[in-house]
């Protein structure tokens, strides 16, 4: 799960496609092209709109163009990274990114957004990274996220991430929620029945949660570092968010948050 969104083309809008064999047809109140009637459920109607949306131009459902931006963890580590680059650089950026899912930027905002990712690329000086690593092959298994106070894993009776002081697991059920465990440099072991053991040279405790870094065989030794960032890292959300933006400006459209 995370954040998509996408652009409509102006096939509709410019007569270049056959009308809808339903009506009538246009753009609701939230932005979407839809049938503009009142009905229950999935009607036969909307199922006959559907599908001349599907194929009456030669864009994948009108769209433009279509992106996934990043899952929320990485989304927050960008609003991260401008929040440490400075917002004062990134106005539109920071009124028109979204918090959840839904809503649209127009495309005059997404025509300031191309000016301002340009300035992230080229410009931006972003803060150290704080990550918890695997000794033994420097893989990262979990990133410090101001905007999650670094809580990264959750389940019944434990919250763990990593933080500016090591890495951390908490008993929410308390309150205040007590720290199981703490530790910049430590040894994971998995147990069975669930558990997980945690030590370094000070302390060993049995957790009932998942492992760190658990996709696979999870690490053994693992360590915080801080380490340098640059914005190239975050490629991976500008340079969808760039498309999508040069394709409302193109088409007047705005860019939808879904």
């Amino acid at each position: 799960m995370g954040l998509d969104a996408f652009v409509y083309c102006r096939c509709w809008q410019d007569g270049l496609t056959p009308p809808a064999p339903v009506g009538p047809v246009g753009f609701d109140e939230e932005g979407y092209l839809s049938l503009l009637v009142a009905g229950d459920g999935y009607t036969e109607a909307e199922a006959v709109f559907d599908g001349w949306m599907a194929s009456a131009c030669p864009h994948e459902l009108m769209e433009q163009a279509s992106e996934h931006l990043a899952n929320w963890t990485g989304y927050r580590l960008f609003q991260q990274a401008l929040g440490a680059a400075g917002w004062s650089h990134f106005p539109t950026l920071r009124a028109e990114l979204p918090s959840a899912n839904g809503g649209r930027m127009p495309a005059e905002a997404a025509a300031r957004v191309l000016g301002e990712l340009d300035h992230f690329e080229r410009q931006a000086v972003i803060d150290d990274e704080v990550v918890l690593v695997d000794e033994a092959t420097e893989a990262v298994a979990l990133r410090y996220v101001a905007a999650y106070q670094g809580v990264l894993m959750l389940g019944p009776g434990y919250r763990a991430g990593v933080d500016q002081e090591g890495f951390f697991v908490l008993d929410p059920d308390s309150d205040p929620p007590a720290t199981l465990f703490r530790s910049a440099r430590f040894r994971q072991r998995v147990l069975p029945g669930g558990q997980v053991q945690f030590s370094d040279e000070e302390k060993s405790v049995r957790i009932a949660m998942s492992p760190v870094g658990g996709a696979g065989t999870p690490p053994e030794q693992l360590c915080v570092k801080t380490r340098p960032q640059l914005p190239a890292e975050f490629d991976y959300i500008v340079e969808p968010l760039r498309r999508l933006c040069q394709a409302a400006v193109a088409t007047g459209n705005p860019v939808m948050w879904c």
